[in-house]
């Protein structure tokens, strides 16, 4: 009797899961995908979906010359449905194998959710360039999904040219 029940238990799963089907966040799971442009809502499939995700992910990123910003569009995929409404996107820099831990800001989501779709202002005041950096999305200490870039940016352009005063070339002699 117990094994028959066991049987018509994983049958009506097998069945429930074949009638939702395999989603975006089931192809994706623990990825957070880095985007500089944002990311389409609507698929034709998911497989279709996760291929056109994976192929905007950027490993790569540039602040933009004039403003010294850059936009960083992320999508974080979780392996099971969250049984809370917060987590925390987590900035590491990694550039020489540490975690040095950057920043953290709260994101909050519905409960049930196993995708986050939302994106961060980064400023080269607070995040230098040329540098490698890991973000995490974390719920009570453990890691749903994390992604890594690069931050790339163009330093101060000089023309190499040296004037000198009068005064500054007589203190030479």
């Amino acid at each position: 009797m117990k094994s028959l029940v066991a049987a018509l238990t994983l049958l009506a799963a097998t069945a429930s899961a074949k009638g939702k089907g395999v989603q975006p966040e089931d192809i994706l799971k623990g990825q957070l995908i880095i985007s500089d442009r944002s990311f389409p809502m609507h698929w034709s499939s998911p497989s279709a979906y996760a291929s056109q995700l994976k192929s905007m992910n950027r490993g790569t990123m540039w602040y933009d010359k004039k403003t010294g910003k850059v936009k960083v569009y992320y999508a974080a995929f979780f392996a099971q449905a969250l049984n809370d409404v917060q987590v925390d996107l987590v900035i590491y820099d990694i550039t020489n194998g540490a975690r040095d831990r950057r920043g953290s800001w709260e994101q909050f989501m519905n409960r049930g959710d196993r995708v986050l779709f939302n994106s961060i202002e980064l400023d080269k005041e607070d995040f230098e360039m040329n540098k490698k950096y890991r973000f995490v999305l974390v719920n009570r200490g453990k890691p749903l999904a994390s992604g890594e870039f690069i931050l790339r940016g163009e330093g101060p352009h000089y023309s190499g040219k040296v004037t000198f005063s009068e005064e500054d070339a007589k203190q030479k002699d």
